[in-house]
């Protein structure tokens, strides 16, 4: 899984990649062998980089795609259950179609997966560079007790998902600082933004786990905050607790190669170990 580039050096990106990948097609109890289908369909569906906010791209097939692969999923699991997420989605929905409606059923299959593993895994390569760059944070991850406070404050430093994906749009009339915007328009928060606030967060471009204060909003908020928030820390918490055992002394080898778009994090992250 580990690449390895030169004597020496290794490419962490394909672990921060795989790890959510594997995660959440598991816990769906979607097939090993589908897994690069689903990998190609949600990166056509959510770029890791452009287009930016307004574009035009094809995701709406790949969307399409996607839902037809999993009607197919949610078909399979009305033959043979298993013991997985979307086996005990369907039998909610078998016994209380009303409560839980096909077509939901199958958005919320939709929105697990596209939102399962490459957001994740742009915080745990953000999470990989910060570690490095500043060790006297990284025991933070040693604690499990304080290992949250490391990866929240990672998220709000770097969010993996810089703006909203989907516009908002007002129902009336709005003026946010001295911007007037119309009834109707199409906007798109940038959360990225909103976390340095430096009306909010003191010392907002620095990176301190444990500051305190209002909570980031990389996972939105009200009716669109991210149902899979504990699971994004809980996986980020754990691959950098795991690199921290398993690669101690582990130091940049080269510049990391950032990524810059919809998605945060780094298309490489070359790295090697040191003496400790």
């Amino acid at each position: 899984m580990i690449e390895t580039l030169s004597h020496g050096v290794v490419d962490l990106t394909p672990v921060a990649e795989a790890f959510p990948r594997d995660t959440i097609t598991h816990l769906l109890g979607l097939p090993r062998t589908d897994r690069e289908l689903v990998t190609k369909l949600v990166a056509d569906i959510f770029p890791t980089s452009g287009p930016l906010p307004g574009d035009e791209d094809d995701g709406a097939a790949a969307m399409r795609r996607l839902t037809d692969y999993l009607q197919g999923e949610v078909a399979r699991r009305r033959r043979t259950p298993g013991d997985d997420l979307t086996s005990e989605l369907v039998r909610v929905h078998t016994a209380r179609p009303e409560a839980l409606p096909h077509d939901e059923l199958v958005s919320i299959l939709t929105g697990l997966t596209v939102a399962g593993f490459p957001q994740i895994a742009a915080g745990i390569e953000t999470g990989i560079v910060l570690m490095i760059r500043h060790p006297e944070h990284a025991v933070f991850l040693d604690d499990p007790a304080r290992a949250r406070l490391f990866v929240d404050e990672l998220l709000r430093y770097d969010a993996p998902v810089q703006f909203t994906p989907a516009p908002r749009i007002p129902a009336r009339t709005v003026v946010i600082g001295g911007v007037t915007i119309p009834a109707g328009a199409r906007v798109w928060p940038v959360l990225g933004a909103a976390n340095r606030d430096p009306a909010v967060y003191s010392r907002p471009d620095e990176f301190l786990p444990g500051r305190g204060g209002p909570r980031h909003l990389s996972f939105g908020g009200g009716a669109h905050f991210c149902l899979g928030a504990e699971l994004v820390h809980l996986e980020i918490a754990m691959l950098l607790q795991r690199l921290r055992q398993r690669l101690p002394g582990l130091a940049q080898a080269q510049p990391p190669a950032q990524r810059y778009g919809r998605l945060r994090g780094f298309t490489s992250l070359p790295v090697m170990r040191t003496e400790r």
